[in-house]
C-alpha cells in the first residue's frame, strides 16, 4: 500500500467508498466510484464500478495471474449485478491507466433512454447522466448486494 495512492487510500478506508465493497477476494475489490469533490466528481455516474486489485500495481501487465483472474470475476459478477439490480441494459468495460497508477478497472452501465448517440467512453457526460452523491450511491448499493449475481 502507498498511502500517495489514491486507490490505496480507497482500499483502507482513508477515502469512503458509499455502500462499501460490494464484491472482494483475496486478489480483487469492487466498488462504487466514490464522490471524490477534489477530482472534480462530488456527484459521479451512477453505477460507475469499479475493481481494483489490493496489491498496488500500476498496470494490467503488472497483474500475477491470480490477481487477473479475480479481477475478471469481479468484474463479470458486478456487471450482471449491474444489469439485475442496477437497471442497466449494457455495461461497458474500459482499464485506461493514465490518471491513476494503480490498476483499476471501469465498468459503465449504459440505460434505458440513453440517446443512440452517445459512445460508450461519453456514458458519463451527456447532459441526461443518472449522477448521485453518497446516499443515491449507498441506496444503489445496496439493490447490487441484493443481486444473485453477487451472492456467494
Amino acid at each position: 500500500m502507498l498511502l500517495d495512492c489514491l486507490v490505496c487510500r480507497e482500499l483502507v478506508g482513508d477515502i469512503p467508498a458509499p455502500g462499501g465493497f460490494l464484491w472482494q477476494d483475496e486478489g480483487a475489490v469492487g466498488f462504487h466510484m466514490p464522490p471524490l469533490a477534489e477530482m472534480g466528481a462530488p456527484h459521479p455516474y451512477l453505477g460507475h464500478l469499479l475493481v481494483v486489485t489490493r496489491r498496488h500495481a500500476a498496470r494490467l501487465g503488472d497483474l500475477t495471474d491470480e490477481e487477473a483472474a479475480a479481477v475478471g470475476r469481479g468484474a463479470a459478477r458486478l456487471a450482471r449485478a449491474l444489469v439485475e439490480e442496477g437497471d442497466a441494459e449494457w455495461v461497458y468495460s474500459a482499464v485506461i491507466g493514465t490518471r491513476t497508477p494503480h490498476f483499476h478497472q471501469h465498468l459503465l452501465p449504459r440505460y434505458p433512454g440513453t440517446p443512440d448517440d452517445v459512445p460508450w467512453h461519453s456514458i458519463d457526460e451527456w447532459k441526461g447522466a443518472k449522477r448521485g452523491g453518497a446516499a443515491e450511491i449507498s441506496e444503489l448499493a445496496d439493490r447490487l448486494k441484493a443481486s444473485r449475481a453477487l451472492a456467494p
